[in-house]
């Protein structure tokens, strides 16, 4: 049965009326702990996505349901996917400004009006221009343009206050082979400022003039020529800046609206127009139209909204809409938006209430649409950004539906998003009880989802492992046993300056296909991706194995105690043949990978520390033995010049490099050539071969020039790799500096802690495992994946491996410039939805492997 997802409310409990008193909630958590069981939060108004245009104002939007198009100061229209929010084209030709946007009814054909005399007709499925509608007479800009599908009919609304009608079923006879003599800029701007040079932008369409004539002989466009006889010359007393088509009495109709203040309605037939009514207006100039439930909304300068009933054309009242023009309207399912030069937009009732005002623009606010289900609004400004709004979480009252996620969102982007707000920080105690909230809200993610779900204490004061169980189906066709696959990972995250971000790093923001918060990329996000692709092959009954989660809250701290309770609760686990994991990143960000290997690490603390208490060096320099100079004594020999760690022995078992290891960096390179300053002895040095480094050192007393520390305290690493025993290494490097700290003859004491220490991981590239996760990632991506090898270290992948004797293989979801662990934290959500695919692809090829009885 197919669930819906509510971490609100996970038992399904009855949500209080505004009436209940709440109880009081600390304020300290951004998500408070009731707020996940039982209550509805306010949702604020702000945009779901961002996407910055570019140097231009956004004047026009046009939408399907795969692409977003967008018009602009500039001659080129764009193109946007409305999965992964990044531009997937341009669309070049035209000489002025796109003015206007609009698609025929089966989303097939886009048609855009511009500043250059001329609507373009495009190809939507393969995006390129049919042809070109081209007006020779000086009609000005050409502001709006609608296609009427019943009629095969364009009709574009002009600055010199006429309306063209065009007959596309006749456009043969009005071919034409003549070139436009000049572009003809757009004068919008003359009264709505923007933030870009419109003299600058005027002069870089110059330069592409002749080119863009120069492509359109060679794309071999026709054009068709607006004769006079399509012409209704003085339709207005002004500019007309809106059409609209629409139905009535009257039948099929065409509405304009003139910066006159006056609307008109036009009778519309084939080849034929004829004028039925004007409605008369003020001064105030109409500027966009929009229709619904039989009445005739009308955004005007100044700020009001007009409403005609279009039956009886009667004026049924104006509201006080905005505090500046209104530029733009869309009608929703039963409400309708606003959209105005004062930087808000409003959404109206059918009663022509205020339900809401989204407030996220900094500018004027040029175009509007609403996605063809009505899920999403969309809105343009001159902040040169483009937004957009999930008018389906808000409910009338502005707070959250009981039934959280509609049918038609995102589960896997809404929880990821709730996830993001909890600060799930290990190592500090601080966050001891945010990370509990983190783990609780995953387990009733679980539960919502279909899973079986509990916690797993580990000792006070430290974070529990969250299990999960999703139970394959059982199919009486199926030939072997099923197979038992364990995806590893972790919720905490390391801690965030927010002063040093651009966003903020516990609130998860979208912005030009991007997902930015502390944790999107390391470990939250690919987290939520795997969850979700178990989940709807469980929905969609094709889970054909047994999939469990093991998700811990200390792997940012060193995994601390996860080897003790994964021993106590491997009955609760039960069997595992293949373990997955996704916590590392490509190489690049352009070329997917698989991680075959991870180095080591040995985390160790020396510290040389005197029975004196901290001295003056003026009165004791020279007279006693120094900590801090002991300290850099032994550091110093622990190292050579050209970073060769000295420890006898250190190197005695690296395993050697194989002829298929050679084969693999030598694609990685071939596969980089632009990376020059990537060579495979660089990157042998950072993957295969072991390495010591000093991280820093601390000193006891006043931060003082003139005191001698009594303490000196060194915090060092050594990753170590296959087939390095790290307990020979441990003992080696405290025999060895204890041997350099014994030939000071120092009167200072020495003492060693090993603070962690996780083995090193080595995968095979070759067994059917990974050439099965290698084919999932090509089906994908389209490319075989490089096969790469990190220097960071995961202790829980080695102790996995031998507790189940099983398998491990890492299939990295985030780029390069993912900046895990650093400020502005991010991963791409085309990666994303695209490592949600991979999951449930490659859990499919792998429960047709038989597993051995």
């Amino acid at each position: 049965m197919s669930r819906t997802f509510n971490p609100e409310n996970p038992e399904g409990l009855t949500i209080p009326s505004k009436s209940d008193s709440f109880p009081i909630q600390r304020s300290v958590s951004p998500t408070p702990l009731l707020s996940l069981n039982r209550f509805p939060q306010k949702q604020e108004n702000k945009p779901s996505h961002t996407i910055t245009h570019g140097e231009n104002s956004v004047l026009s939007l046009a939408c399907s349901d795969k692409y977003l198009f967008t018009g602009s100061q500039g001659p080129h229209i764009q193109v946007w996917n409305l999965i992964t929010f990044q531009q997937e084209a341009v669309l070049k030709g035209h000489l002025g400004s796109v003015l206007c946007l609009t698609l025929s009814k089966d989303q097939k054909v886009l048609f855009s009006s511009s500043g250059d005399c001329t609507v373009r007709v495009w190809d939507v499925d393969i995006l390129k221009c049919l042809y070109i509608i081209q007006v020779c007479n000086d009609v000005g800009d050409l502001f709006s343009v609608v296609y009427c599908d019943e009629l095969d009919t364009v009709y574009i609304g002009c600055q010199n206050t006429s309306i063209l009608r065009f007959d596309l079923s006749t456009k043969e006879d009005h071919q034409t082979h003549n070139l436009p003599q000049s572009c003809n800029y757009s004068k919008f701007f003359d009264n709505i400022p923007a933030t870009s040079n419109a003299c600058e932008i005027i002069s870089s369409v110059e330069k592409e003039e002749i080119d863009a004539k120069t492509s359109a002989e060679q794309e071999n466009v026709h054009r068709y020529e607006v004769h006079d006889c399509m012409i209704y010359m003085n339709s207005h007393d002004g500019y007309v800046y809106s059409l609209l088509l629409g139905e009535n009495k009257d039948g099929r109709i065409l509405l304009s609206g003139s910066g006159d203040g006056d609307v008109k309605v036009w009778s519309i037939t084939k080849n034929f127009m004829e004028l039925l009514k004007v409605l008369k207006g003020t001064d105030a100039g109409i500027l966009t139209l929009a229709i619904q439930d039989g009445l005739l909304f009308c955004g005007a300068q100044g700020g009001d909204i007009k409403i005609y009933d279009l039956e009886t054309y009667h004026h049924i009242r104006s509201l006080m809409a905005h505090d500046d023009d209104v530029l733009a309207l869309a009608e929703g399912d039963d409400c309708l938006f606003s959209a105005s030069a004062d930087g808000t937009i409003k959404r109206w009732n059918k009663t022509f209430e205020i339900l809401n005002t989204y407030k996220g623009h900094t500018g004027i606010i040029l175009s509007l649409t609403l996605s063809p289900n009505k899920s999403l609004l969309i809105s343009g400004a001159n902040d040169q950004l483009i937004k957009f709004w999930d008018i389906n979480l808000i409910d009338d009252n502005d707070n959250y539906h009981e039934t959280v996620i509609p049918e038609t969102s995102d589960i896997m982007l809404y929880a990821l998003k709730k996830w993001i707000l909890l600060r799930t920080v290990s190592g500090k105690p601080k966050y001891l009880e945010e990370c509990f909230r983190g783990a609780k809200f995953l387990k009733n993610v679980f539960i919502q989802l279909g899973a079986d779900s509990e916690l797993i204490p580990i000792a006070t004061g430290q974070n529990p492992l969250v299990f999960g169980k999703f139970n394959g189906i059982n199919d009486f066709r199926q030939q072997h046993k099923r197979l038992n696959i364990l995806v590893y990972g972790h919720y905490d995250v390391i801690d965030a300056d927010e002063k040093k971000w651009l966003t903020s790093p516990f609130e998860m923001t979208a912005k030009d296909g991007y997902l930015y918060g502390r944790g999107v990329t390391d470990n939250k996000g690919p987290m939520i991706a795997a969850i979700c692709a178990v989940s709807e092959l469980q929905q969609e009954k094709k889970l054909k194995a047994n999939v469990s989660f093991l998700i811990e809250g200390e792997e940012e701290n060193g995994s601390i105690g996860f080897g003790k309770t994964l021993e106590k609760s491997k009955n609760l686990i039960g069997e595992v043949d293949v373990i997955l994991l996704s916590n590392s990143y490509w190489l690049d960000d352009v070329t997917p990978c698989l991680t075959y290997g991870l180095r080591g690490v040995i985390l160790a603390t020396i510290e040389i520390f005197s029975e004196e208490s901290d001295l003056h060096s003026g009165m004791q320099g020279g007279a006693v033995s120094q900590p801090l100079n002991d300290m850099i004594q032994v550091l110093a020999k622990l190292v050579s010049e050209d970073n060769y760690v000295l420890i006898p022995g250190f190197y005695n078992n690296v395993r050697p490099i194989t002829s298929y290891e050679e084969q693999l960096y030598e694609r990685i390179l071939e596969s980089n050539p632009s990376k020059t300053s990537e060579t495979k002895e660089k990157l042998m040095s950072k993957w295969r071969y072991p390495s010591f480094t000093i991280h820093k050192i601390d000193v006891s007393g006043p931060n003082n020039v003139t005191v001698i520390p009594c303490k000196a305290e060194a915090s060092v690493s050594m990753r170590i790799v296959p087939d390095q025993d790290i307990d020979d290494i441990v003992k080696s490097f405290k025999e060895y500096v204890r041997e350099i700290f014994s030939e000071l003859r120092t009167k200072n004491n020495i003492h060693i802690e090993i603070n962690n220490k996780a083995d090193w991981w080595l995968g095979d590239p070759e067994n059917q495992y990974f050439k099965a996760a290698e084919q999932a990632i090509k089906q994908e991506w389209g490319v075989k994946p490089l096969y790469i090898r990190e220097g960071g270290s995961i202790p829980a992948i080695k102790l996995l491996e031998r507790k189940f004797n099983a398998v491990a293989i890492h299939l990295p979801m985030g780029q390069s410039t993912d900046q895990a662990h650093l400020n502005n934290e991010r991963i791409r959500l085309k990666n994303l939805q695209a490592g949600k695919r991979i999951f449930k692809n490659l859990i499919s090829k792998l429960s047709e492997i038989e597993k051995e009885r």
